[in-house]
């Protein structure tokens, strides 16, 4: 199985005692009552996400934009008062759905995308449908190109309220081999539905359609099958063949003009949490050994995502009992919301700028001890507390991993680390979200 030293960590935290098996045993009964016959392991669906209820994934909603029409004239693109006047650019993004649900996930404020696998089906012969779904949204589309650099790509179509000659028809076609096999099942009102999966190769380019799903397909000459594994680590396995890819994906639009972007993957044990106003977040952080996590992708957009240098030398731990996002307080009467992850190390080690910046607040207050706040611009800023002291007076400008502070225990502190937060546009967001793939892979938790 092809492992990070992050993910070797994340496997190593377990769920509360009993609570993976009584998911799992739940869920292979509801699909034994649901399938309508039995498949092999040769053929076989897999649930991936036994932890978490949701089986798929993230949203970025493709959106119509104003930019200005260009330079101020009489005529088209004026306003006739000498100001320019906005037409809509057209843009694209990525979305999916959770299957069982039907609820999304909001992206991160970093344009990172969490694709959640979901129930897949693994067949040697025809390779490894992941279960990590996405539809490219937006409006105006006409065709869709997209393309992967390592494994391949799959197209997804759900039909429902199937009749008795559409059921007799796939039988027949999966038997042919002209159709991957898949299970026939049976919502509880009765009606019949079936999931058909088509192996793309590694690229594609089609017209349009706003119901069509894509996923993540292993090859079956690149696929891990091994007896000795249980299930879910072998799916997990195979699952890993896209760590590091490339996804592109290009659009055209109705009036003739285009738009790309490219997302770098990295695959993992995901942290899901709901956040105060109830929406569910799932990002590439440690997960505690009472929080939900899945298995899936991280995908980032290389160009909307900006990236921080790791705050402290030498060190790359995060604190388990303070990790962002809820946590319940001693005698979990009460959940607060931590806007941060604490890293520890030595008194006096010294913390870095995350990246270039300007110091924008110097202080000390009961709660945050000794801290700085740094503006980077465009709505983004970084804040470092808990310090025995502080270098950077306010004013200064600083570069990244230059030394602005030492790390020590002051405010409302049980031992020496730094406090560190992410805002932007003045929200808090999750710091892992804002380090590569390169910084996480190095991470432990303790």
């Amino acid at each position: 199985m092809r492992e990070n030293r992050y993910q070797k960590l994340m496997n190593g935290i377990h769920t509360p005692a009993g609570l993976n098996d009584r998911v799992l045993a739940a869920a292979r009964q509801q699909t034994a009552e649901k399938t309508e016959r039995p498949l092999s392991r040769r053929a076989r669906p897999v649930l991936r996400g036994a932890v978490c209820a949701a089986c798929a994934l993230a949203l970025v909603l493709g959106t119509v934009t104003l930019r200005p029409a260009g330079p101020v004239s009489d005529g088209a693109g004026s306003t006739g008062d000498g100001t320019a006047a906005l037409v809509p650019a057209l843009s694209f993004g990525l979305t999916a759905y959770a299957t069982d649900t039907g609820e999304t996930v909001l992206p991160n404020a970093n344009g990172g995308l969490a694709f959640t696998a979901g129930d897949g089906m693994a067949n040697p012969e025809t390779g490894d449908f992941t279960g990590c779904l996405f539809r490219v949204t937006g409006e105006n589309i006409r065709t869709v190109s997209l393309s992967i650099d390592r494994g391949g790509l799959y197209r997804y179509i759900l039909h429902t309220d199937m009749t008795d000659r559409e059921i007799a028809a796939a039988r027949k076609s999966m038997a042919e081999g002209t159709l991957t096999p898949a299970a026939i099942s049976q919502n509880e009102d009765g009606a019949w539905y079936m999931p058909e999966m088509t192996a793309l190769d590694n690229t594609v380019t089609e017209d349009y359609d706003p119901t069509v799903s894509y996923g993540f397909w292993v090859p079956p000459e690149e696929m891990i099958v091994d007896e000795t594994m249980d299930l879910r680590e072998e799916s997990w396995a195979n699952i890993d063949l896209f760590d590091r890819a490339a996804l592109s994906v290009t659009v055209t639009f109705a009036d003739g003009s285009s738009q790309s972007k490219t997302y770098q993957l990295s695959t993992g044990r995901l942290k899901a949490a709901y956040e105060d106003d109830g929406t569910l977040t799932i990002l590439p952080q440690l997960a505690g050994d009472d929080e939900s996590c899945v298995y899936g992708v991280y995908a980032v957009d290389e160009a909307e995502s900006r990236w921080l240098e790791w705050p402290v030398r030498g060190a790359n731990t995060i604190s388990m009992s303070n990790p962002y996002g809820g946590r319940w307080q001693p005698g979990g009467k009460e959940q607060v919301f931590h806007n941060g992850i604490d890293i520890p190390a030595e008194r006096g080690t010294p913390i870095l700028a995350a990246a270039d910046g300007t110091v924008t607040e110097v202080g000390f207050d009961a709660e945050r001890g000794n801290y700085l706040v740094l503006d980077h611009g465009n709505g983004l800023e970084t804040m470092y507390a808990q310090c025995q002291s502080v270098e950077a007076e306010e004013g200064d400008t600083v570069k990244a991993g230059q030394t602005i502070a030492a790390l020590g225990s002051t405010g409302m502190s049980t031992g020496p680390h730094l406090h560190f937060e992410v805002r932007q546009d003045g929200e808090s967001q999750n710091p892992v979200a804002y380090f590569d793939s390169d910084i996480r892979n190095t991470l432990q938790v303790g």
